[in-house]
């Protein structure tokens, strides 16, 4: 006999009932049911006795709420429930509750002639179970075996059944009239799959009962979702996209972690894993063949010796991996089982639930139907219709949707008809797939395949799209090839509306003792220009041994402009002078020795081609440096031969040779320090063309030249500290005073060219440097002392300084002979320097601020200055507000200067700096955060360059937005400018891949402090 689930209208009162079922037409069970006298509580009494076959009814879920009891209920046949176990302790068991799971459904007898109603027996009104009932009894399956109490606790139904519902067979009906009573109504809708119960409307009958049909599979208990606007039910197998049962399953699954997989992810702190957290180690693999199985459950009974059946509460584990499920069956001898009803498998990398299972342990194989998935830590979810397990790496599953969102959140899903994850390679294969992102579809692809850890996997990557002024809307498709472990390949065909195809390729590869990688960009046809056009570079670093290793940068680009227009997306600069570098270093004990070469690939058309840079073809040097016995004395040299060429004309070129030995006596000690040096500089140039030189120089020609320097230097300083608190703070402030004293007689040097040499900005650390130009071409004479005071106050529980300022100045006691062309007459003679300050404080945790200055006491008025307040959190949230300004340090103006003389002239390339800075990322609402920058020439009156967009960023995803505005090339002198505008998007779904640029890059170039995401989670 079945029992018909139902529930009556409020007005039935408290009475109880007596159910009586028997088959009637079309193969419908009939029930009624009897008034019986109410309990003082308002419920029915005990149950009558079932019949062996029969285990005693379970106990009522909590009465639905008023409102879905206002809507047409359909509600499943359930056989007879399993005793009721004893109540759980308050604390919460070590291994997961299972969920409501109704015993199987016995067949419908067929109908036969009018027979003796079956016999009665007292089954209790049960309430329909939602998949949100907090918590639901865990009935046993109804075989005798399995030991029943002799007596069940009484049932407590919803509510009572009143006497007169009559029952009659329930007929098809044809589409219900407007004035057709709701059962009527409910009746005429098309049935859905599974038990569909009503009141009976038979008026002759007795006793109204409930009329039950089951349209489809008989769904055996198990509860089904109904929507109470539509009565249209949630068809699991059907369903291609994640239900609300789905939902709550996950939600089960993520409830037996010790920490919430997606705490990390909405923290903004996730990242790949490595393979070791996916994968068993040797070791582990081993524990788990060696381990025990251990088994418990409420029931218990064996078969044969070989077929032991478990009921209730059934619970497996064998080291890494734990089965919970409300039965299963396991075979001895194979070492297989099945479970069902509330199954949950948890391992190391994978969390499952499923309605039923197979599992053969010894291959780790199995089948699971209508599943829920975890991965913990991608950390990703899901669920499929059919999932098989073939290995303890491989698992494939049908019909199947895969988020990273967290539990409730389906921001964005990706939906494939098939789906294989392979732990061992780290690969996820999806076929016929597609991605939803705010329930918009927004890609779709036949194949793909995706990482699910941190290595590295061959497929087509997400497309990138953009825009700018110069080369339009842009498209690219990149497809990355994994050759190998230690090398891969990316090609990248990309798409400009205004230009054509551009096919950029890059190839890295690794090796024990060499990295590198080669880059090639080319527009086979721009066009725009009618011409061929693109970049390359090769970089490449090797370490041959412990002391000898190697670098390698080269770079080349077709013209000025591709950088802007067609090079990398964020390289905005425009450089005039592309650098190439190589060299080989080995480095001993005392001692390193280095041979490079380098050149300058001109592409600024401005550049006079008597302005380009010098460039070494090759150089050689090699460094010394040990202590001399026990003296004390310390020995430092420097031998260094230079050949310079030059890619322009009329130019000079020769090669040098440059000796500098040193010999220093450093005293220090907790108080001070003290450093008397001597230092003697020789240079030999052998020259080509010297004529050029001599004629831009008006000095004489020579194609050899020889001169040798002495230097003479004494540096020293003391600390003083004290310890004070503020504010409760313990703090340590610092007295550092120093006194640099530097001696250099002068000797002409207008003879010998000047390669490499240039004079060094002027900034507080300028003050105790020996030499004041760059390079070896010059030394520069001079009798000063610089004296400067640093004061510190240092946080003593951090080591952080919480206040630091400096100042300091450089006295001349004669002039300085020595000059570069371009350098302003006036430093020559100057008996002092400018008055440098610097000023940092942390005003906060989060807020700082900077300031310094340099003052000219001879003009009485500020060369160059800096006001800078900044906040940071360290987790990107950002603002900055900067002033800059600097004069000229040749013509001690902001007007642009001419060099050279006649045809040889060019614009002096240091400009006057006077402009505004102001760059920040900041959030305006809950994962809303606005981005800009803003940089304003207060002397060209001009805007530089400015973006501004927003970013919005989830737990799982994070879409940006950002539209730029760059000055490529400005003239001063003319007021001419080139500007390119832009817009820059990207869709990130985190966990999987990226949509469009990285702006990441781009942020970290423009905002001062932002970090990469990979820098931020360094901090934990």
């Amino acid at each position: 006999m079945a029992l018909c689930l139902g529930v009556v209208p409020p007005s039935a009162g408290a009475a109880a009932t007596d159910w009586n079922c028997a088959p009637g037409p079309d193969n419908q069970w009939v029930c009624g049911a009897k008034q019986k006298t109410p309990s003082p509580q308002g419920a029915t009494g005990a149950a009558s006795t079932a019949p062996p076959s029969v285990s005693p009814p379970a106990p009522v879920q909590p009465e639905p709420p008023a409102q879905a009891r206002q809507q047409p209920l359909r509600y499943e046949p359930v056989a007879p429930a399993a005793p009721v176990q004893p109540e759980p302790p308050a604390t919460a068991p070590d291994r997961p509750e299972p969920a409501p799971l109704q015993a199987e459904t016995p067949p419908r007898p067929a109908p036969t002639a009018p027979t003796a109603p079956p016999a009665r027996s007292e089954p209790a009104a049960v309430a329909a179970t939602t998949p949100n009932s907090p918590e639901a009894p865990v009935p046993a399956p109804s075989r005798a075996a399995i030991p029943v109490p002799a007596t069940a606790p009484a049932p407590v139904p919803t509510q009572a059944v009143p006497s007169a519902l009559k029952r009659i067979p329930l007929a098809l009906r044809a589409a219900a009239p407007a004035n057709a009573t709701p059962a009527e109504q409910a009746a005429s809708k098309p049935r859905q799959p599974g038990w569909t119960c009503l009141p009976s409307q038979a008026e002759e009958a007795a006793d109204k009962g409930w009329d039950c049909s089951l349209e489809g599979p008989d769904p055996r208990g198990a509860a089904r979702v109904v929507d109470a606007a539509s009565g249209q039910v949630e068809n699991w197998a059907e369903a291609t996209t994640l239900t609300r049962e789905d939902e709550r399953r996950l939600e089960r699954i993520v409830s037996q972690f010790p920490v919430n997989p997606w705490q990390n992810m909405c923290a903004n702190r996730a990242r790949l894993m490595p393979m070791s957290e996916f994968l068993l180690t040797p070791e582990e693999k081993l524990a788990r063949d060696k381990a025990p199985l251990e088994i418990q459950s409420n029931y218990f009974e064996m078969l044969d010796g070989e077929i032991a059946n478990f009921a209730g509460g059934v619970e497996m584990v064998q080291a890494d991996q734990k089965l919970w499920a409300d039965f299963a069956t396991r075979d001895v001898k194979t070492n297989a089982f099945n479970a069902h009803g509330n199954v949950l498998i948890m391992q190391k990398g994978l969390a499952l639930s499923s309605d039923t299972g197979f599992m053969d342990s010894d291959s780790d194989r199995g089948v699971f139907r209508n599943s829920q998935f975890v991965l913990p830590q991608v950390p990703a979810r899901g669920a499929a219709r059919l999932t098989h397990l073939d290995s303890d790496t491989l698992s494939r599953y049908e019909t199947v949707t895969y988020t990273t969102c967290p539990n409730g959140n389906q921001d964005w899903l990706m939906h494939a008809s098939d789906l294989k994850i392979n732990k061992e390679t780290g690969v996820g294969r999806a076929q016929n797939a597609w991605f939803e992102f705010k329930d918009v579809p927004v890609f779709y692809t036949p194949y793909m395949t995706f990482p699910t850890d941190s290595r590295r996997q061959s497929g087509l990557l997400i497309p990138s799209l953009g825009y700018s002024r110069y080369s339009g809307f842009n498209f690219s498709v990149p497809y990355y090839f994994n050759l190998a472990p230690n090398y891969d390949y990316t090609f990248i065909p990309r798409y400009f509306s205004n230009r054509g195809i551009q096919l950029k390729n890059q190839f890295r590869y690794l090796t024990e003792a060499t990295r590198g990688m080669v880059e090639l960009d080319i527009v086979p046809h721009d066009d725009l220009t009618g011409t061929t056009r693109g970049q390359a570079t090769v970089l490449n670093d090797t370490r041959f041994s412990q002391n000898l290793s190697s670098h390698v940068s080269a770079n080349y680009v077709s013209d000025y402009s591709y950088l802007g227009q067609l090079g990398s997306t964020f390289n905005i600069n425009n450089r005039s002078n592309i650098p190439s570098i190589g060299y080989m270093l080995y480095q001993g004990d005392s001692y390193s020795l280095r041979t490079q070469i380098d050149y300058f690939e001109t592409i600024d058309p401005t550049v006079a081609k008597n302005a380009r840079p010098y460039f070494h073809l090759p150089q050689l040097a090699f460094n010394y440096g040990t202590g001399i016995a026990n003296t004390g004395l310390q020995f430092q040299s420097l031998v260094q031969f230079d050949s310079f060429q030059n890619s322009g004309i009329d130019r000079t070129t020769g090669q040098r040779l440059r000796l500098q030995p040193k010999l220093s006596y450093p005293f220090q000690s907790a108080a001070g320090y003290i450093t008397p040096s001597f230092t003697l500089q020789n240079n030999q140039y052998w020259l080509q063309s010297p004529e050029y030189w001599a004629e831009s120089n008006n000095t004489q020609a020579k194609d050899s030249v020889n001169f040798t320097v002495p230097i003479t230097s004494i540096d020293s300083g003391m600390y003083f500290e004290r310890e004070f608190d503020l504010g409760g703070k313990a703090l340590t402030q610092s007295f550092e005073p120093r006194l640099f004293y530097n001696y250099i007689p002068y000797v002409d040097q207008a003879d010998a060219p000047a390669f490499d040499s240039s004079a060094y900005d002027f900034t507080f650390y300028q003050l105790f440097r020996e030499n004041r130009f760059t390079g070896g071409d010059r030394v520069g004479d001079t009798n000063q002392f610089s004296l400067a005071l640093t004061t510190r106050f240092i946080d003593q529980a951090t080591g952080r300084d919480r206040l630091a300022a400096s100042v300091g100045s450089a006295y001349y006691l004669s002039n300085r002979r020595v000059t570069l062309q371009g350098e302003p007459s006036a430093y020559q003679s100057q008996k002092s320097s400018n008055l440098i300050a610097d000023v940092s404080a942390m005003l906060t945790e989060n807020w700082s601020v900077h300031t310094g200055g340099q003052w000219n006491p001879y003009e009485n008025q500020i060369d160059r200055g800096i006001a800078a307040l900044q906040y940071n959190d360290r987790q990107n949230t950002l603002l900055n507000i900067a002033y800059r300004y600097r004069r000229n340090q040749s013509t001690l103006t902001c007007e642009p200067s001419l060099l050279g003389t006649g045809d040889n002239q060019y614009v002096n390339p240091n400009p006057c700096i006077d402009l505004t800075d102001i760059s920040l990322r900041l959030p305006v609402a809950q994962g809303w955060h606005v981005l800009g920058r803003w940089q304003y020439s207060l002397v060209d009156n001009l805007t530089l360059q400015t973006f501004a967009g927003f970013q919005r960023e989830t737990c799982c995803w994070r879409f940006s937005v950002i539209a730029y505005r760059n000055i490529n090339n400005f003239q001063s002198s003319s007021g001419q400018t080139q500007a390119n505008n832009g817009v820059y998007v990207q869709l990130e779904l985190k966990g999987l891949a990226s949509l469009g640029d990285s702006i990441d890059e781009f942020m970290r170039y423009q905002i001062s402090g932002y970090r990469m995401p990979d820098e931020i989670l360094q901090n934990y």
